[in-house]
């Protein structure tokens, strides 16, 4: 199953701008392992796990060797691997060349008729919490002054929600929380400085030594209001700038 949650988001631009406007974005999706994969080829055939996993590797081997001279390659009834090779478009035929006029090769799979059935058959959800919206995180401020979406480096950050407490993988140990400045760099809260934790407001210590300015506040959890401890890690990030000063 594949499993939404609904968000919310302010449009900035067009002739709706300034609109709230609701979506559903994915938050779970549950993964076969390889030695689940192993497992039900095994069961399914008369070969053993060594032989389905020597097959893979050799399968694998063989598509990649294929693929660096070239060619497509036909993968039966699940479908199809070939080469897409994108190029620009040159002022001047000379210019049309090797390393200035193509882009780097990708890889497109085909699936067949039956994976393509497979797909469209599978059963979703949009999860809400019993406000009737997803996880979010609605409001971030400086716990003691209390400033909207700025927070003293030596200050702590009050950040209220809905489903946004911050649980690790085992149900009983804190999440992450992420701090990711503009240049990409990405601070991660200790857990020690989360001192509130629940689904509508967690407080923590904010980091001293991280530099002033903008910064993209992000909770990575595997809480759900609904299910309890998720089998995959969710992130809610909040949709707002928040400044350090």
């Amino acid at each position: 199953m594949l499993k939404f949650e609904v968000k919310t988001k302010v449009l900035p631009l067009g002739d709706r701008k300034g609109e709230t406007v609701y979506y559903a974005y994915p938050v779970t999706q549950d993964k076969m392992t390889i030695d689940t994969l192993l497992k039900r080829i095994e069961r399914e055939t008369s070969l053993t796990t060594g032989d389905v996993k020597n097959a893979l590797s050799s399968m694998t081997h063989i598509i990649c060797e294929a693929l660096s001279e070239g060619r497509n390659v036909d993968l039966g009834e699940l479908g199809a691997i070939r080469i897409v090779v994108p190029s620009k478009m040159m002022s001047k035929k000379e210019d049309v060349t090797v390393t200035k006029a193509l882009k780097t090769p990708k890889i497109v799979f085909t699936p067949k008729q039956a994976m393509k059935d497979a797909a469209k058959s599978v059963s979703m959800m949009i999860g809400k919490d019993s406000t009737g919206e997803g996880p979010a995180i609605t409001a971030v401020c400086d716990l003691l002054s209390k400033t909207p979406n700025q927070v003293k480096r030596d200050s702590y950050a009050e950040v209220d929600g809905r489903g946004i407490m911050v649980l690790a993988k085992d149900g009983v140990s804190k999440g992450i929380i992420e701090m990711e400045s503009e240049l990409g760099v990405i601070e991660t809260i200790q857990a020690a400085s989360i001192t509130i934790n629940n689904p509508e407001k967690v407080i923590f210590k904010m980091v001293n030594e991280l530099a002033e300015g903008k910064y993209i506040l992000r909770f990575k959890t595997y809480y759900d209001e609904e299910e309890g401890v998720l089998e995959e890690e969710r992130v809610i990030e909040y949709d707002t700038q928040i400044t350090l000063i």
